[in-house]
This record gives C-alpha cells, structure tokens and sequence, in this order.
C-alpha cells in the first residue's frame, strides 16, 4: 500500500518514512504541498493515504493539501500530524481521517493507518531497517 508524505521537516519526513516502511508500507516523500500535489498531477504515485503534516510552511497547509488531494483521488484516507492539534479545535474530522499529536510514538502512527486502511497483502520486514544496513556492510 502506498503512503504519500509530506512534511516540510526533513528528518521528521525521513523518519516516518522508516517508520512506516518497516510496517510493510511504501512510501513516497514530499517536502510541501506543491511537491505533493506535482506528484499527483504527473502520476508519480497512487497513494492509498496521505499522511501530512498541517504546518508544511509557505503555500498550503496540510488541510488544504488534502482537501485538493482528495479531489484528485476521491476515497483517499488522509492522516494529519501536528505540533498544533487546537488547530483542528474547529475541524470535524471525517471517517476517513486521523490526527496524530507531535510527538507521537510510532505504534500510534502505524495504528492511525491501520484503522483506515486494513493491512491486504502488506509484507512487514522480518528485520528493522538498521539491521539490513548492518548486515550489508558485513557481507
């Protein structure tokens, strides 16, 4: 299953990546909406779900970024993350969104996930990313 992320955070967006990576899921990366949303335009992905954040700096922000995503792919599961959640104090959220408060543990994201899109022929890593890494420098 494929996950669109977008977080203006390099590390943070690099560390979700593994995250979710190392629960069986295939991720695509994007700085801020406007990489997300050329993403979508040129067909470079399909996501299943969009996990973004709703800070993502100049341009739209991530309520924004789904809105328009959503649009383009209707049936789209979208997981907000924020520093900020007394932004979404107004924002009902929908059946098919999450919010995840930063920090959040990553069991939580993962979780957030599998609530709106079940596992189907996912394919978890029998080991974590840093030991495939480990195991390739020592062969």
């Amino acid at each position: 299953m494929q996950v669109l992320v977008v977080e203006d955070e390099c590390l943070i967006r690099m560390l979700v990546c593994d995250l979710l990576e190392e629960a069986g899921y295939t991720c695509v990366e994007a700085a801020d909406a406007t990489e997300a949303l050329a993403l979508l335009a040129g067909g470079l992905c399909q996501p299943s779900i969009l996990v973004s954040d709703f800070n993502l700096g100049p341009g739209l922000n991530g309520q924004a970024l789904a809105g328009e995503a959503l649009r383009r792919l209707p049936g789209l599961a979208v997981v907000f993350m924020t520093g900020n959640p007394e932004a979404f104090d107004e924002y009902p959220l929908r059946p098919w969104e999450r919010l995840i408060a930063k920090p959040f543990a990553g069991a939580d994201l993962v979780e957030a996930i599998r609530e709106l899109r079940p596992p189907s022929k996912l394919q978890p890593r029998t080991q974590p990313a840093s030991d495939l890494a480990y195991s390739a420098q020592a062969a």
